[in-house]
């Protein structure tokens, strides 16, 4: 979020009006001057965090699809397949099956992988490139990072495998859809809030079920999509 611009005004005490001294000439006022213009992010950095973010939002859009494909699945096995394909789309080694590029979420620190090597989730990645690209397009992207999608980064950097405990948690147990809904909203962000949507949908019994809760964690993922998007289309070409 970008920070209001504030004016300077210059203030004159009564004190200086009567004095002998000479009078100064007149300084230009500080309202009128421009704010120095902020550096364009350098092209490498740039092209490298557009190429991250293509890769998050990718990983994001194919989630929401799985989801979607399990809403419209002709029967509940079907539907808890499609769902278990989102959850490994969504968090590093959940679900089953092997999405094509990096998950969104990660599901170890870095020291639990040893401390070493890329990032295997496109959500770290994204944000590494956001930072080292900074400026308002660098700004803007970190902060869809943030919210709506992580919600808690900080969370989901410290200790991601116990974010998917707490959503699993969260889950365990719901009833209907109501208490369901009441649940998922006290979870910080949409990409944690479809995770869980993901969850209950990886184990419905019916495809009432199934659809009612596969369309609501799509919901959130597109959520996601149209504030990463905001974010690039409010940048400029040279941002």
């Amino acid at each position: 979020m970008r920070a209001p611009q504030l004016s300077v005004a210059v203030l004159l005490t009564a004190g200086l009006l009567g004095c002998a001294e000479p009078q100064l000439p007149d300084q230009p006022s500080a309202e009128g001057a421009e704010a120095p213009a902020e550096q364009a992010t350098p092209q490498p950095e740039r092209d490298a965090l557009l190429a991250a973010t293509n890769e998050l939002t990718a990983a994001v859009e194919q989630a929401r699809d799985l989801l979607t494909e399990a809403g419209q699945a002709p029967e509940p096995a079907a539907a808890r397949q499609a769902a278990q394909q989102a959850l490994a789309v969504l968090v590093d080694g959940a679900g089953s099956g092997t999405p094509p590029g990096r998950p969104i979420f990660p599901g170890t620190t870095v020291e639990e992988r040893g401390g070493a090597g890329e990032a295997d989730d496109a959500l770290t990645l994204a944000l590494t490139a956001a930072n080292d690209a900074g400026g308002s397009l660098g700004r803007g992207v970190a902060d869809a990072l943030r919210d709506p999608l992580a919600g808690d980064l900080g969370a989901w950097q410290r200790d991601p495998a116990g974010m998917v405990a707490l959503v699993e948690e969260q889950m365990d147990g719901v009833g209907d859809l109501e208490s369901a809904e009441q649940l998922v909203r006290e979870l910080p962000g949409d990409g944690t809030r479809a995770l869980a949507w993901a969850y209950l949908t990886a184990g419905a019994t019916t495809m009432d079920d199934a659809a009612r809760y596969a369309e609501r964690g799509a919901a959130h993922l597109e959520i996601v999509l149209v504030a990463v998007d905001a974010a690039l289309d409010g940048a400029g070409p040279s941002a």
